[in-house]
């Protein structure tokens, strides 16, 4: 059944991480150069609400998924599987460490930075309720280059660096959000590029400062443009081996295979905005083309598991150079939870690892018009590379709990979810067969 025009409601909200109350230092940041952020839009279409929760950090444990789903359902009435928590996967920000296994030295700054960002994303969750409103949707691509392929041949093997040749995607999705009124409510950005310019770097005098990074100079740049009652969250597509087009800090294998580095320290802080800039602007342009119509189906959420092969990781990152010979030990299998969403034409599919850039763009050749893939959804996984990493022996390969073949049983299940959500939507035309990304129009 068609829901009728006015009986999509959205709203979005926002709040900054209050660092002040007693909590840095905290895992080795010791200042702010600019705030992290909880962002949240709920979604509700008289039936389903979904929450979608996007917060400035590098990762998000199981425990906080739990309390940030705990949160929106107190606040929002979200239940927990229509609630989607996403890192925007800034290097800069400090890690929300499990509570209760935290060294204890460090366990009353960890639980101050715990509630420091929980009462972020209640004050973003309350805002969000107040401003439901009825609503419309519409989504459009565009193109930025801000990233590149970080998988580079080098004497010694392949390491980290700058490939212009090397595969990218160069892809903007935008999920745009309006009120009747013809405002955007939130727009959503999808685009595989880790938010990583300041990864690593420190002031001149060794501090290191928090900054949500390129991902939080997109959405300033969003947010200043369109006014205080719209809110931009940043969805992060498959940027395994995505890095940012400039970093501050360079790292490069010496003639023995070591790697080295040197960094532009304060500095740096330009580049993420240069490039955080340039993907707003990108957004923003791709937004203003999109005509937004009523939601044509019901919201429609669907989890799911896979079993993939798996391997053990390394003893640590210290371990891992260039090779050209490596040991992946297997063991045994894992398993990878899923979630699609359907927003009427368009699909929203994600999972908790990073996968590479190929696996990214196979998903998102899909059978619905638009396709967004989401990575650090619900917790966090590390890396799921391609097989063809593990054949070249990237950082990305080495560095996973997952085995060869996995990206590739993931993207055949994601494959499935998507093709279960079109195949199940009332209003799509009967006969046909499923069409796939490419395919001409129908006649």
């Amino acid at each position: 059944m068609t829901p009728p025009d006015d009986a999509m409601r959205a709203g979005a909200g926002r709040a900054a991480v209050d660092l002040t109350a007693g909590v840095l230092p905290v895992d080795g940041f010791t200042g702010v150069h600019d705030p992290l952020h909880a962002r949240v839009a709920v979604l509700d279409d008289g039936r389903t609400r979904l929450a979608l929760v996007v917060i400035d950090q590098t990762s998000i444990f199981d425990d906080q998924v739990d309390r940030t789903r705990e949160i929106l359902r107190r606040t929002a009435s979200v239940e927990a599987p229509h609630c989607l928590v996403v890192a925007s996967h800034t290097f800069s920000a400090p890690h929300v460490l499990p509570l209760g296994r935290t060294p204890a030295a460090g366990a009353d700054r960890n639980a101050r930075l715990a509630a420091a960002v929980d009462d972020a994303v209640t004050r973003a969750a309350e805002q969000a309720i107040r401003t439901l409103r009825p609503a419309r949707l519409g989504f459009g691509r565009g193109i930025c280059r801000v990233g590149v392929q970080r998988d580079v041949p080098t004497p010694h093997g392949w390491w980290l660096g700058a490939d212009d040749a090397g595969l990218t995607d160069d892809s903007v999705g935008v999920l745009r959000i309006d009120s009747l009124d013809g405002r955007p409510i939130a727009l959503l950005v999808n685009h595989a590029v880790q938010s990583s310019v300041m990864n690593g770097a420190t002031t001149a005098t060794g501090e290191r400062q928090v900054s949500a990074d390129l991902a939080g100079a997109a959405a300033r740049r969003i947010e200043t443009h369109h006014g205080d009652d719209t809110v931009a969250l940043f969805l992060i597509g498959a940027a395994g081996d995505q890095a940012p087009y400039l970093t501050a800090v360079r790292t490069w294998p010496d003639e023995n295979g070591v790697p080295r580095r040197t960094q532009t320290h304060d500095d740096g802080h330009i580049l993420a905005d240069l490039l955080g800039e340039r993907l707003g602007d990108a957004a923003l342009r791709t937004a203003a083309r999109i005509r937004t119509a009523p939601l044509a189906t019901p919201l429609r959420v669907i989890h799911a598991h896979v079993e993939v092969p798996a391997q053990r990781p390394p003893a640590g990152l210290h371990t891992l150079r260039p090779t050209t010979s490596y040991t992946y030990e297997p063991d045994g299998t894992a398993q990878v939870p899923l979630v699609a969403v359907h927003l009427g034409v368009t699909a929203l599919v994600g999972l908790q690892a990073e996968l590479n850039a190929a696996t990214g763009m196979a998903v998102k050749a899909s059978p619905f018009p638009h396709t967004c893939l989401v990575t650090m959804v619900n917790g966090a996984a590390k890396y799921m590379a391609d097989a063809g990493s593990y054949d070249r022996i990237t950082y990305e390969a080495m560095n996973s709990r997952y085995a060869r073949g996995a990206a590739e049983t993931v993207t055949g299940r994601l494959d499935g979810l998507l093709r279960e959500l079109y195949t199940t939507d009332p209003q799509r035309p009967c006969g046909g067969g499923i069409p796939r990304a490419g395919d001409p129009p129908a006649s």
